[in-house]
């Protein structure tokens, strides 16, 4: 390209720059959700199978945004929470998800390591049986390198990795999955 033909160039990128906005520019975010819902029944474990594959293509960034149960037995029938201090929270593990969360609770050794916390909120007002146990902000959980998934599989415990679900009782989690630049 000859120089004459550059200037024209620079002098006409210079006035389409002229019109554009200077304040922020942003991209579009790649988010996708990620509903799991498990009906536990009377098992820690669970391994859930996909309707379709869950294709993470990029370097993401993986989001509890909820937690919701039905019909949790995290009291076993306490009433005074601090009476038994190992109900308080959920413990679930994601064995495909690559938590590399750490822990100083070292009963025996792994009961936190790696594993998501959820605090276990308790009703004011109304029924026990549908709680929303975390609804307030995004919490970080992993990172995920790109992968496609067609089932889900891991624990649900308390603190003193017990059962905390009963016969015909469920968790629904939400996460949502961030792809980064």
């Amino acid at each position: 390209m000859e120089y004459g033909q550059q200037m024209k160039q620079a002098r006409d990128n210079a006035l389409v720059g002229l019109y554009q906005n200077p304040g922020y520019h942003t991209e579009r975010v790649n988010k996708k959700t990620f509903i799991l819902r498990v009906d536990s029944g009377s098992t820690i474990n669970f391994n859930e199978t996909l309707q379709e594959p869950l294709i993470i293509d990029r370097l993401s960034d993986i989001y509890l945004e909820s937690f919701l149960t039905h019909h949790a037995d995290i009291s076993n029938g306490v009433t005074d929470f601090n009476a038994d201090i190992n109900k308080t929270a959920f413990v679930l593990k994601i064995n495909e998800f690559n938590n590399q969360g750490n822990s100083s609770f070292s009963d025996t050794g792994t009961q936190l390591f790696n594993k998501i916390v959820i605090p276990h909120t308790i009703p004011i007002t109304g029924s026990v049986n549908r709680q929303i146990h975390k609804s307030r902000k995004l919490n970080y959980i992993c990172s995920m390198n790109p992968t496609t998934l067609s089932s889900i599989s891991g624990t649900i415990t308390d603190l003193d990795n017990a059962l905390t679900f009963a016969e015909n009782d469920m968790f629904l989690a939400e996460f949502v999955i961030v792809a980064r630049d």
